[in-house]
C-alpha cells in the first residue's frame, strides 16, 4: 500500500461477474475514497467529528521499566585479599542494619592487626618514657634534648599508630577474630545480589553482596520532547505491570531530565513509587500514565479513537460525506486521556471518522 499526496493509494478492482462476496454490503473502493452504504455506517457505528483547534495538557502513556533507587541500594565490597570462611545471608534473605553476611579469612588483615598491636605497645612504651623524662626535666635530673627527643618519639609512635587504626579499619576488621574480615551489611534490606560462597579466593575488588530496601522503587521512562513541556515535578503517575494492568499504583515524578536524547528525541523522566505491598519488581515493565500539569498549549485535535494504525503508521479517516471517506496519513503530536494532537495530515475544518474507524479498517486493510 502506498502513501501520496496525505492519501493511501487504493488498488482498484477488476469487473467480475456478480457474486455471494460482490453483493455484500461493505465498504468499496473508489480511487483513494472508500465508499460505504448507510447501513453499513449504521452497522459499523461510524460516527463523524469535526476537527477542532483547542488548548490541550496531554496525558503521556509509556512504557516504563522498574529500577532500584539507588539511595537505598548498598554494593558491599570484601575490601582485601582473602579466602571466604563461610557465608551467613543468601539470596532473597532480609538483613538489618549490622547483620553478618560473611567471614573472610585474610592473612592481609592478620598483618594489619599485627602491626596496629605492635605501633600499640611502642606509643604506649613513648608516652610513659615522655611522661619520665619529662619528670626529670623538672626536678633538673636530666638535660632538656633528652626530653626533647622523648616527646618527639611519642609524637612519632603515636602518628605510626593512628596509621595502622585507620588502616585496619579500612580492611573492615574492627571486630571478630584476628585475621578474619566480618562483612556485614550497611543499610536494612533484602540480598538482591551474592557473588561469594565457602572456599572461595577473592581480591579486594569483588562486589560480595547487594543489599537494596525494595519498600520505595524507581520507574525509568522515556517521554518524548512534544510532551516534556508539560511534565513537572510531582505530577501523579498511574503505574501498572505490563502483565496485570489491573493492579495500578501511584507515584509522582520525581526527577525530569534536562537533556534530549538525538537519536530517540526523547528525556529520562523518573517516577518514585512505594513497593510496600511488593507488587512491582526490579526490571519489570510498567504501563505509565503521567497526568500533566504543566501549561497547556493550543492544538489541532480529533478523538483517539478517530486514529488507527494501518501498516504501523497513523491514519484517520477523513469525511468527504457521511458515506465517503479517504484514509490519510498523520503525524501525531501529545495527546490525552480523549484527544490526540495532530501534527500533519487533516486541518482545522477537516472531519473524520471518530467511531467506526477500526471497523472501517478491519474490512479494508484485511
Amino acid at each position: 500500500m502506498a502513501i501520496g499526496g496525505g492519501a493511501y493509494a487504493m488498488t482498484s478492482h477488476k469487473a467480475h461477474a456478480p457474486t455471494a462476496e460482490s453483493v455484500r454490503d461493505v465498504p468499496q473502493r473508489e480511487g483513494n475514497a472508500i465508499v460505504f452504504s448507510d447501513a453499513f455506517a449504521k452497522r459499523a457505528g461510524v460516527k463523524i467529528d469535526s476537527v477542532r483547534r483547542a488548548p490541550l495538557v496531554p496525558t503521556i502513556r509509556v512504557v516504563g521499566t522498574v529500577t532500584f533507587d539507588p539511595a537505598r541500594v548498598a554494593a558491599v565490597g570484601t575490601r582485601l585479599r582473602g579466602v571466604v570462611r563461610k557465608t551467613a545471608k543468601y539470596e532473597g534473605d532480609e538483613v538489618k542494619v549490622g547483620d553478618v553476611l560473611t567471614e573472610i579469612d585474610s592473612a592481609e588483615l592478620g598483618e594489619a592487626q599485627a602491626t596496629l598491636l605492635t605501633n600499640r605497645a611502642q606509643a604506649e612504651a613513648a608516652e610513659v618514657n615522655a611522661k619520665r623524662e619529662k619528670s626529670l626535666l623538672d626536678r633538673q635530673l636530666t638535660t632538656a634534648r633528652e626530653a626533647e627527643v622523648a616527646d618527639t618519639t611519642l609524637r612519632s609512635q603515636s602518628a605510626m599508630l593512628s596509621a595502622s587504626e585507620q588502616r585496619v579499619r579500612a580492611l573492615g576488621g574492627n571486630t571478630g577474630p584476628f585475621g578474619v574480615h566480618i562483612l556485614k551489611s550497611p543499610i536494612a534490606g533484602h540480598v538482591v545480589e551474592r557473588h561469594v560462597q565457602p572456599g572461595q579466593a577473592v581480591e579486594a575488588n569483588v562486589t560480595a553482596y547487594k543489599i537494596a530496601d525494595l519498600s520505595r522503587l524507581w520507574i525509568e521512562l522515556a517521554v518524548t520532547e512534544q510532551s516534556l513541556g508539560a511534565v513537572r515535578r510531582g505530577d501523579r503517575v498511574s503505574v501498572a505491570p505490563v502483565s496485570d494492568p489491573t493492579k495500578a499504583i501511584i507515584g509522582r515524578v520525581g526527577h525530569v531530565g534536562e537533556v534530549i536524547d538525538l537519536s530517540t528525541r526523547t528525556a529520562d523522566v523518573r517516577i518514585e513509587v512505594d513497593n510496600t505491598e511488593r507488587l512491582l519488581r526490579v526490571g519489570q515493565s510498567v504501563f505509565a500514565t503521567i497526568d500533566a500539569s504543566g501549561p497547556a498549549h493550543e492544538a489541532l485535535l480529533v478523538p483517539r479513537d478517530a486514529v488507527v494504525f494501518v501498516d504501523g503508521k497513523p491514519t484517520a479517516f477523513r469525511a468527504e460525506s457521511t458515506t465517503r471517506v479517504v484514509p490519510i496519513a498523520l503525524r501525531l503530536g501529545a495527546a490525552n486521556e480523549s484527544d490526540v494532537e495532530i501534527l500533519e495530515g487533516l486541518g482545522e475544518h477537516d472531519k473524520v471518522v471518530s467511531g467506526g474507524a477500526f471497523y472501517l479498517k478491519s474490512e479494508l486493510f484485511r
